[in-house]
């Protein structure tokens, strides 16, 4: 593989923002519509179920360990700075501070849905989940596309 020159990293970087901007908001609407598609499935697991809800899971993990570190593992590490500047991590804190937001009223708001319609400790686990995830990457997404519409 050629050396990429601080020109093609620039160029690399700045592409790979915009994706990730876009591919934020996706992989939100893609998760809640995972978790609305399958609401409501523990109460008789068969294979397929359980296969879905392992999926979910692995997916959820893989969501929070990628907002969190920031992505571009197969990256170099000059592009990896690119990718994760000031801006990026003032954002990706952000969107972290709206995911805490997000979880603790869907907690507040799943014990009083629970007084009503009684949930398993798995359907509110995987709602409180789910809201705070999908928020974090729908705000990071919309910080993200703001930062680059300024700039």
């Amino acid at each position: 593989m050629p050396m990429m020159n601080e020109a093609d990293n620039i160029a690399l970087a700045d592409h790979l923002t915009r994706r990730r901007a876009r591919v934020s908001t996706v992989l939100a609407v893609m998760f809640m519509g995972s978790m609305a598609t399958s609401f409501g499935v523990e109460t008789a697991p068969c294979r397929p179920q359980t296969v879905h809800l392992a999926a979910w899971i692995v997916w959820a993990v893989l969501l929070v360990v990628l907002t969190a570190a920031g992505g571009g593992f197969f990256r170099s590490a000059a592009v990896r700075r690119l990718l994760n500047d000031e801006s990026t991590r003032a954002n990706r804190r952000a969107a972290m501070v709206s995911g805490y937001w997000a979880a603790v009223f869907s907690g507040f708001g799943l014990y009083a849905l629970n007084l009503f319609l009684p949930l398993s400790a798995a359907e509110a686990i995987r709602l409180a989940l789910t809201a705070t995830i999908a928020t974090t990457l729908l705000w990071f997404g919309k910080l993200e596309r703001e930062s680059l519409s300024d700039g």
